[in-house]
């Protein structure tokens, strides 16, 4: 790795530390951050330096910028252990927006981000839920006909082939509800394509922490308000209602959100996307350790499956008492 960075970056490490599961070092007081890179191409990686550059220098502080190579690469090859990206860690790290609400925080983000100037390719999943969560479905229900035809041999294989049924029918009202929400409704400026992240919890910002540009993705900004709100309840099955409810005020505080927007929300919230990612995580995972703890995490959320039905009634009672909404956000008759 030493000589690695010497030759494709001209730096030298000063000291080794990690942040988080990666590795990293100090040269001359500046921190960088070793990423592995397996599932990304140039393309989308161009774009999210492009992104990053933007953000800093509309003053965001908790960003860390993609790193070229002395040849101008963005990803180099260390012999066969595949890509990595080099990230430089911010030198002055601050909260967000100073003091302001989670919620407002996060809207100003969006802000910024629907200004972002460049066009977005590989990144962008704006129009696309409906497509990816079909294709997600028919993966899914290709390799549990497979398990059904081998015949369950293990405790969570018999959890995935039992369970799968019921999550068909909650990705179908997911589906269905996205497609209705496409046809009835119309969105407006603010429901324009923004900077988001994969997955953001009040964990993604929280302390200060450097955001990597490698956690975002080019979306709709109720993407990143229902993974708040559906990381709440997951996290320990219970929620505070008045918690949501704050969140989203405070979110449109900033920016006002469309019925487009609270409709798109909900529709995500429908996707059981902790199943999903519970049973892909199991499978792509190389240690029995971390089987084991998918395997937890997976009969968890099957025993809170009604809980679950509750929380997606309540919030969206709670979307449709939001600025008298009532009438321009269905229910979901079977909840």
């Amino acid at each position: 790795m030493d000589k690695h960075l010497q030759e494709h970056y001209r730096l030298k490490i000063d000291e080794k530390m990690s942040i988080g599961s990666y590795e990293a070092f100090r040269f001359r007081n500046v921190v960088y951050t070793i990423v592995p890179i397996t599932n990304m191409e140039h393309e989308e990686i161009v774009e999210l330096k492009q992104m990053s550059d933007y953000l800093i220098s509309t003053g965001e502080r908790n960003i860390a910028s993609i790193v070229p190579t002395a040849s101008n690469s963005l990803l180099t090859s260390i012999d066969d252990q595949g890509n990595i990206l080099l990230l430089q860690m911010p030198t002055q790290q601050q909260g967000m927006r100073g003091n302001y609400s989670l919620g407002s925080q996060l809207a100003g983000f969006h802000e910024k981000g629907r200004r972002f100037p460049y066009q977005v390719n590989r990144s962008n999943r704006i129009g696309q839920w409906k497509k990816l969560w079909e294709q997600r479905l028919d993966q899914m229900e290709i390799f549990c006909d497979e398990k059904v035809r081998q015949h369950p041999s293990s405790y969570f294989e018999k959890l995935l082939v039992e369970s799968f049924p019921y999550y068909i029918g909650l990705t179908e009202n997911a589906i269905q509800y996205l497609v209705d929400t496409e046809l009835d409704d119309q969105p407006i400026h603010t429901d324009s394509a923004t900077i988001c992240h994969h997955r953001f919890t009040r964990n993604t910002w929280l302390n200060e922490r450097t955001v990597f540009p490698i956690d975002w993705v080019y979306d709709h900004a109720s993407r990143d308000l229902a993974e708040w709100i559906r990381g709440e309840f997951t996290n320990q099955y219970k929620i505070d209602y008045n918690e949501v409810f704050k969140f989203t005020r405070d979110y449109e505080r900033v920016t006002r959100l469309s019925t487009f927007s609270w409709r798109l929300l909900y529709s995500r919230l429908l996707f059981p996307v902790h199943y999903f990612e519970s049973i892909e995580g199991y499978y792509l995972s190389s240690s029995e350790a971390e089987k084991k703890q998918y395997e937890i995490r997976l009969s968890e959320h099957l025993k809170r499956s009604t809980d679950y039905e509750l929380f997606l009634k309540e919030i969206n009672h709670l979307i449709r008492q939001s600025r008298n909404n009532t009438s321009k956000v269905p229910q979901v008759g079977w909840l």
